[in-house]
């Protein structure tokens, strides 16, 4: 393989890039024997021109005699930045291309807090951010809830669809719970997927962000105050996005015994282990808090 060139991604690689982002991750989930998180290149292809849709600059793809071998996208939001994806392609692998890809992404991140998620099988990985300063700093788990599984819980509180007048108060509270604002990351939510308010006599008490592609939803970030409020929304949100045919997923600190225990009582099982990792400052999630995603927490 020739020398390894990293460069920003363009419009034009979206489509080979998410065939590596597949293919990585694919044979990754196989060679160690988990469920894969990602069934087809179409589910490659379309994550990263969603990616690209909330941080067109931040895709970076790694090429060598041509053709691209690895991925990587950066999220800059003020003085936090979330990493991934992070793929190098099957074939490419143990040539130094991560390790190209996870210093320009680095660099692109200008300092501050960084962080990621990584799956807690792939050791070769862990091995690479560790030498690159990160810290583990909490486990996490990710569950599932199939379509006709999820049991509501009762709501203490109000609950209603956001509108567009409360834009500025959920970035508000999101902020306080991830670190920083981050109206892009929130905007698609709005937009094209679905975010539940609870409110009480004080005002706004929690929040639940989520979003369906295909046959697949994801609950984004969500947090709330007291951890009844949390479990209401989420039960409420997973009702939505089930009862619509798609198998839910969520990504939760797996310290937070009590929102585990709820999520299971809702329907939701067990997908996979994953770790949080940070460079630069920075403790666990927040209680009572549900991550946005693996790359946007």
């Amino acid at each position: 393989m020739d020398a390894v060139r990293v460069r920003p991604a363009e419009e034009r690689d979206l489509d080979r890039a998410g065939d590596v982002n597949f293919l990585a991750f694919y044979d990754l989930a196989l060679r160690h024997g988990q469920q894969p998180t990602v069934a087809a290149p179409a589910d490659g292809r379309g994550y990263l021109r969603y990616l690209a849709g909330v941080d067109p600059l931040g895709g970076l793809v790694a090429e060598a005699d041509g053709e691209i071998v690895g991925v990587a996208w950066v999220h800059v939001r003020g003085p936090v930045t979330t990493i991934g994806p992070l793929a190098v392609h099957p074939q490419a692998q143990g040539r130094g291309v991560g390790r190209r890809l996870l210093a320009r992404a680095m660099e692109e991140a200008g300092g501050g807090q960084v962080r990621l998620v990584h799956e807690s099988f792939n050791a070769a990985a862990l091995g690479l951010y560790l030498r690159a300063g990160f810290r583990v700093v909490a486990p996490l788990v990710e569950l599932v809830c199939a379509p006709g599984a999820v049991a509501t819980a009762a709501a203490r509180v109000r609950l209603r669809p956001a509108a567009a007048s409360d834009r500025a108060a959920l970035v508000a509270r999101d902020a306080r719970a991830f670190g920083a604002p981050r109206p892009q990351s929130l905007e698609p939510y709005l937009r094209r997927g679905r975010v539940l308010l609870a409110e009480d006599e004080r005002g706004l008490a929690g929040y639940a962000c989520g979003i369906g592609v295909r046959t697949r939803a994801y609950v984004g970030s969500a947090a709330a105050e007291d951890g009844a409020v949390l479990l209401a929304l989420l039960g409420a949100l997973t009702a939505e996005l089930a009862g619509a045919g798609a198998t839910v997923h969520v990504l939760v600190p797996a310290t937070d015994r009590a929102l585990l225990e709820g999520l299971l009582a809702h329907g939701y099982r067990v997908f996979r282990a994953c770790q949080y990792l940070v460079r630069g400052g920075g403790t666990a999630p927040p209680p009572n808090y549900v991550l946005m995603n693996g790359d946007m927490m």
